[in-house]
């Protein structure tokens, strides 16, 4: 079974989980209603969540992908897709307001949810021994 798991992994072409995970972020953050009309409420600070385990998620995705394709990122540059991963959080906070479209956006605590996920996943794929 696991090894038929890893055959279709393989299949599937570089960097195109980064690519899926990336768009699900955009769409889920920055569409006014992405989930339509359904309104979902758990607890306290569950989108701070939220914004940790995507950009964590993007930020795992990546290194995942690397990884993958024989081609492993020493932790310097997994470090630096964190970067890149805050900085496209932050971005998106910024969108979020710029664009008028009912998202606060601008949310200081949304954005370090989302450097804490990016930054939160080197160590995890670390440990994981997915880097150099």
């Amino acid at each position: 079974m696991g090894s038929k798991i890893i055959e279709i992994i393989n299949r599937i072409p570089p960097y195109q989980p980064t690519v899926a995970v990336l768009i699900a972020i955009l769409y889920l953050t920055l569409l006014p209603k992405p989930l339509g009309e359904e309104e979902i409420h758990l607890f306290e600070g569950a989108d701070k969540m939220v914004h940790f385990i995507m950009f964590g998620g993007l930020t795992g995705t990546a290194i995942f992908d690397r990884f993958r394709i024989s081609r492993p990122l020493t932790i310097r540059t997994a470090l630096l897709v964190a970067l890149a991963s805050a900085l496209l959080g932050a971005t998106v906070e910024y969108l979020q307001y710029a664009m008028h479209m009912g998202r606060a956006g601008n949310d200081i605590y949304d954005a370090l949810a989302n450097t804490l996920g990016a930054f939160t996943a080197v160590p995890v794929c670390h440990m994981l021994r997915w880097l150099k």
